[in-house]
């Protein structure tokens, strides 16, 4: 969530930071071990909660656990090295990868549950992204190319 913090559902107060020390102790490691000036060479991610160092990483491309991999190993999907982290820093940040015991089945349930949520989230995210870049192309072919929507297959 956008605010790091847990949600109890709709129109209910977001719960706070499950660990809110911890969480800033990896913020904070993660800062530090970035340049300042820090982006990805790809897709051009600035922000450093996002980034890792990799010396020579093995594929641009990750199975990220969707549901997190101790509460259901066969839900994945495939996502580059940025996404996948910014994924499971969501996963962290929501709780939904708790160190420790082997929890109940009903508490994988609900873990696995706020884990898609967060993913849910950066999905939704990604699709306000790219749904304002199409209507920014729609308004530049409005002013520059009026006839574009009397092209064959506009509707």
């Amino acid at each position: 969530m956008s605010d790091k913090s847990q949600s109890n559902g709709p129109g209910r107060e977001p719960d706070p930071d499950p660990d809110p020390i911890g969480t800033s102790a990896r913020r904070q490691r993660q800062l530090r071990r970035l340049p300042a000036d820090a982006a990805c060479a790809l897709c051009g991610e600035t922000e450093p909660s996002t980034l890792s160092l990799v010396k020579r990483p093995k594929s641009l491309l990750e199975l990220h656990h969707a549901a997190g991999q101790h509460n259901d190993p066969e839900t994945v999907i495939v996502l580059c090295r940025n996404c996948h982290w910014k994924a499971t820093i969501a996963q962290l940040d929501v709780g939904a990868l708790p160190p420790g015991a082997e929890p109940s089945l009903l508490e994988r349930i609900a873990l696995g549950l706020r884990s898609l949520g967060s993913f849910f989230e950066l999905l939704a995210k990604s699709c306000y992204f790219w749904a304002a870049g199409i209507l920014a192309a729609v308004a530049c072919l409005d002013v520059h190319a009026a006839g574009w929507r009397l092209f064959p297959g506009m509707p």
